[in-house]
């Protein structure tokens, strides 16, 4: 189960302004809705949203870095192995046949 890391706790101001980005890009200069919070309808809960989907792509990235800790893994892995082979061929003697 993925669990929000995200504080829930405080209580929303509902004196504030709405807040929502009005843009489809999420940046700091972005436009903003200005509505009282209390009366805009179009943005309801709008902030939870955005939660959740901060918290979907922070589950995305841990998913990616785990993926490449296992690629590098087993990369040493096989470097470990072949280094073995070759000590092993390197270090072993040949038995010569009378003859």
């Amino acid at each position: 189960a993925v669990v929000s890391t995200q504080s829930t706790g405080e209580k929303e101001e509902h004196n504030g302004i709405c807040g929502c980005p009005l843009g489809q890009e999420i940046r700091i200069e972005s436009d903003v809705c200005t509505r009282a919070k209390r009366i805009c309808n179009r943005h309801i809960g709008w902030e939870k949203l955005r939660l959740a989907e901060i918290d979907m792509e922070r589950v995305e990235q841990d998913l990616k870095l785990e993926g490449s800790f296992d690629e590098m893994r087993r990369a040493k892995s096989r470097i470990a192995n072949r280094t073995n082979l070759l000590q092993m061929l390197l270090n072993s003697t040949i038995a010569k046949s009378p003859g």
